[in-house]
């Protein structure tokens, strides 16, 4: 074990990308990784790699260490070593997942025991995913951790546009819904519910507790228009009326299309 310190490396990081003229230009990258190791020496040899591919990198040679650099640095991307002693990668991970900007930071385990309990634990601690240990597989590491960057701003950009519709559709008094006919379910989007006065469900509801809301002497009409739809255009734009759980009534303009597996 070595004295604690907070290392950074590949600080200035750049990558390589060629101009118009065919010339090499530099363009910075300010990706930020958290290597979390207690042998100093696959610490230095790790973070050493990683810099050399553009990457900075802060260093932690403890969970508890760890911990403290994260929440003063919330890093990008974390590496962490599966087997340390006090707090194992494994613990480390799952207090981390708990942090503040911990819950969906992508975690790479490093381990050297490439069987499946190890990597099921792994999972079940939080992590991302898993990368057994090696002193020359450098880039492959680098190019894991890059994707798993990407692939966590995806999901991020995905629930900010979420998001972003659910608060448009709130606004416009909107809502969305998706019928399953053979399994009987409606799943509803956020608006959907108050704009019906139905129980939020997030996995949707019964179909015939959704249709429960339409006034009695709609229902006719609306299945005969559905029995049109599903034998010919697959398209439908009505009203009609639905009676709120405190009687008040309400009249609704539907539009929607059937889709056919």
């Amino acid at each position: 074990m070595s004295d604690r310190k907070d290392n950074t490396s590949g600080g200035g990081a750049t990558a390589n990308r060629r101009d118009g003229d065919g010339e090499i230009a530099r363009e910075p990258r300010n990706d930020l990784v958290l290597l979390v190791d207690d042998d100093p020496v696959a610490r230095l040899l790790t973070a050493s790699a990683l810099a050399e591919r553009q990457w900075r990198v802060i260093e932690a040679d403890g969970g508890g260490h760890a911990l403290e650099l994260f929440a003063a640095n919330q890093p990008d991307v974390v590496v962490l070593d599966a087997l340390m002693p006090d707090m194992d990668g494994f613990i480390t991970c799952e207090r981390l997942r708990r942090l503040n900007g911990g819950e969906h930071v992508p975690v790479l385990m490093l381990t050297g025991l490439d069987d499946e309990p190890s990597i099921a634990r792994a999972y079940e601690a939080g992590a991302t995913d898993f990368f057994v240990k090696s002193t020359s597989q450098w880039t492959l590491l680098s190019e894991r951790l890059r994707y798993m960057i990407r692939a966590s701003r995806m999901r991020e950009e995905l629930a900010e546009s979420r998001a972003k519709l659910t608060k448009a559709q709130r606004i416009a008094r909107l809502g969305s819904w998706e019928w399953n006919i053979a399994a009987r379910w409606v799943k509803l989007s956020e608006e959907c519910f108050p704009i019906a006065g139905l129980p939020r469900q997030d996995d949707g509801l019964a179909d015939w507790f959704v249709w429960s809301r339409v006034v009695e002497d709609e229902r006719a009409r609306i299945e005969m228009l559905f029995r049109e739809a599903l034998a010919n255009t697959g398209q439908m734009k009505f009203e009609c009326r639905i009676a709120r759980p405190n009687g008040q009534i309400r009249v609704v303009h539907i539009e929607s299309e059937v889709d056919c597996d």
